[in-house]
């Protein structure tokens, strides 16, 4: 199998600018990064699910998990989406248990592109 090698600030620039142009592994890459930058940046995610900005990156989000075989964090995920700006405060300890889950996350997310041929350059 030919090994294909995607730039990691590429891909991300791409994907800021037009998620719908990505292709599907590519997508299934960059909303499992933006999510986790997000949180680094702000220290949850509550917002970027309640804005209703995100909704079908959130979607795809769900589905990525569930396909690299991280169902614990694609149900974070949809019990997130199912809550609305009264429970906010409950939503903060989800998304430090999401974001916990970073390690395996990012393991499950290296092995299904490796199984597709794609390796991730994250040199700039």
């Amino acid at each position: 199998m030919s090994r294909t090698v995607w730039k990691d600030v590429e891909l991300y620039e791409r994907g800021l600018q037009d998620f719908a142009s990505l292709t599907p592994l590519e997508r299934d890459y960059f909303i499992i990064k933006d999510l986790d930058i997000y949180y680094e940046m702000e220290g949850g995610f509550e917002d970027y699910i309640l804005s209703g900005a995100h909704t079908h990156e959130l979607m795809w989000l769900k589905d990525s998990l569930r396909r690299i075989g991280d169902i614990v964090s694609a149900g974070i995920i949809t019990e997130l989406r199912s809550m609305n700006e009264s429970r906010y405060s409950e939503m903060g300890p989800l998304c430090d248990r999401y974001f916990g889950r970073r390690n395996q996350r990012w393991l499950l997310l290296e092995r299904h592109l490796e199984s597709n041929g794609i390796t991730i350059d994250e040199s700039s």
